[in-house]
């Protein structure tokens, strides 16, 4: 995929198509008879008779959203699947569970080349079933998500132990710091420059339905894709209401949730109050959220709202 991009969306059709293939996403065999959550030595048994050659590689202290003590990469050179071969795949075993496989070469058609079924399109994908398949047939990149892999958009991520088994994984940036773009109050026509240059890819999408507490008369969302934040690249839903910058949205993964939390205190300090399912930061300027994982970056005008709503006033 480009390394920049700018894509513009009108309405709601491109993200409520993506939500509907997102929302009944089911668990069930994926690839070589393996089934998600399957265990590391299990997958790495099922590769030795379907792969030409394979690599294992165990990263510490791991990275992966999806993993909180263990992260391995189970690599495969020559895949086949069925009467088909697939240049190179990536199987992601998290905590000890299959989470996400990732193919290339001839991938697109291994996977795709034999269903009758119409895709979906998002971005460039095209996505099949309910959400469990992205095809990028440009690249001829192909993956296979588990349901946590949705959440935090990870067929937006490309393995970069493909590229280079024998490479170290890449250390990404651990800091909590809010991206420079998000500069609240900021208009829409300042920021989102900055945000081309600083995401790998964005979608920006106006929206139909008008729902920021502050009531504007217009709604935009920028999603930025890529940017590396406590960790990991990730996507970030900056919202504006009319032009102005109110809130963002950086989605992470569940077993993360003590990385990114120690992140954000070496940034922000201890939280400074601590309910359920949400711990708050910065005066209530940034928050991170534990039922639906990700970091809430607010708008100081917003703060009362959010205070309210987070401690159920």
């Amino acid at each position: 995929m480009p390394l920049t991009k700018m894509l513009m969306v009108y309405g709601c059709s491109a993200m409520c198509a993506f939500v509907a293939v997102f929302a009944s996403a089911h668990a069930g065999t994926v690839v070589a008879g393996l089934d998600w959550d399957a265990d590391g030595e299990t997958v790495a048994a099922v590769l030795a008779n379907a792969c030409d050659a394979t690599t294992e590689k165990t990263i510490d202290p791991p990275q992966f959203p999806l993993a909180n003590a263990r992260e391995q990469h189970l690599l495969c050179d020559g895949l086949t699947l069925a009467d088909k071969k697939v240049a190179k795949a990536a199987f992601v075993v998290a905590d000890d569970k299959l989470k996400l496989i990732e193919l290339r070469g001839g991938a697109v058609e291994a996977v795709t080349g034999d269903r009758s079924d119409e895709p979906s399109q998002y971005i460039d994908f095209d996505v099949y079933g309910p959400g469990e398949i992205f095809a990028d047939r440009e690249n001829d990149i192909v993956w296979l998500l588990s349901d946590e892999a949705r959440h935090p958009n990870l067929f937006m991520w490309e393995n970069p132990l493909l590229d280079h088994p024998q490479a170290e994984m890449p250390r990404y940036n651990a800091s909590a710091v809010l991206p420079a773009f998000l500069s609240f109050g900021g208009d829409i026509e300042t920021l989102r420059p900055q945000m081309e240059a600083a995401c790998p890819l964005l979608l920006v999408e106006e929206s139909e339905r008008v729902w920021l507490p502050s009531k504007p008369q217009k709604q935009t969302q920028i999603n930025c894709f890529g940017y590396e934040y406590a960790g990991f690249p990730r996507k970030i839903e900056a919202v504006f209401g009319d032009g102005k910058l109110a809130l963002a949205w950086i989605l992470t993964g569940a077993a993360e949730e003590e990385r990114v939390r120690r992140s954000l205190i070496a940034v922000f300090g201890a939280p400074e109050k601590v309910f359920q399912d949400w711990e708050v930061f910065n005066g209530g300027e940034v928050v991170l959220r534990k039922d639906k994982p990700e970091v809430l970056a607010i708008a100081p005008e917003l703060v009362p709202f959010f205070e309210a709503r987070i401690s159920g006033e």
